[in-house]
């Protein structure tokens, strides 16, 4: 599975002027843990997180925000995204095409893509997906079930 089929698509994004408290705003009106920091002619310069907020000093998101950004494709294979963020101990990746800002994924959306699997009770089947299937492709029953057994990360 790829980057593609998790990654959040609406991004939101600060600017490196803004405040640390529109920062810390953000942050808590969305509920998102970390955001991308965008300068004026909306080139990502770095990423602000709650650890930022609270532990480093500054007034502006440019004094407190992380400025090395680790970013990945669309076409990127989830078992990369997730050995990035585990070596690294980040919580999320910046998702770029051709330079430009495209996604985010976090480490919540792998567990959603772990949670993804569905399997047909008549002849076993298992499929992935984000969302229960119709009907099942090999045998084309109308029903599926989440998998109840473990599935290991093999995306």
């Amino acid at each position: 599975m790829k980057v593609r089929n998790v990654m959040t698509r609406d991004v939101i994004v600060v600017n490196e002027d803004q405040t640390m408290q529109q920062a810390a705003h953000l942050l808590s009106e969305y509920k998102i843990s970390g955001m991308p920091v965008v300068n004026s002619d909306n080139v990502i310069v770095g990423i602000v997180t709650e650890f930022d907020v609270i532990a480093r000093k500054g007034q502006l998101v440019r004094d407190i925000m992380t400025r090395s950004v680790i970013t990945v494709s669309e076409e990127t294979e989830l078992e990369e995204v997730s050995r990035i963020l585990v070596h690294e101990r980040i919580r999320r990746l910046l998702v770029v095409s051709r330079g430009r800002l495209v996604g985010i994924i976090s480490r919540v959306d792998l567990v959603k893509a772990v949670a993804a699997h569905w399997f047909c009770p008549i002849c076993g089947e298992v499929m992935r997906a984000l969302e229960p299937p119709t009907a099942c492709m090999r045998c084309g029953a109308q029903a599926y079930a989440s998998m109840t057994e473990p599935v290991a990360p093999g995306f």
